[in-house]
């Protein structure tokens, strides 16, 4: 999924969701980002806007959870807590969190698509 935020006709910001595994088999996980808003709009709730319609949107298409990586501080508004059972390796656990639709807490690896494990 991707959402883009436009003032007249240019594109000032973006989020991107797209689905994730997790080891245990738990389906209907997706993981937000990035997120991004131009320099010059920035501090104007764009980026808050953006998130929540992709969270909104995720939710109509029955998803079970939403993880992230990203600051405690901005993500916790939204929902997001860090969960001890889910695991990216090599990222520190608090800035790996996850929003939750249902009552299942899964006990994973999380794995995004390979692209975002992208150098060059």
């Amino acid at each position: 999924m991707s959402l883009v935020a436009e003032c007249d006709g240019e594109v000032v910001g973006h989020v991107a969701a797209s689905p994730v595994s997790l080891s245990d088999g738990t389906p209907e996980w997706y993981g937000l980002g990035p997120v991004s808003v131009l320099p010059a709009w920035q501090g104007r709730g764009i980026s808050s806007a953006l998130v929540q319609a992709c969270l909104a949107r995720l939710r109509e298409r029955s998803a079970r959870g939403c993880v992230l990586v990203g600051e405690p501080g901005y993500y916790q508004r939204f929902g997001f807590r860090s969960l001890s059972g889910l695991i990216l390796p090599d990222v520190p656990p608090k800035y790996v969190m996850a929003l939750c639709w249902t009552d299942e807490r899964p006990q994973a690896r999380v794995g995004f698509h390979s692209a975002f494990a992208a150098t060059s």
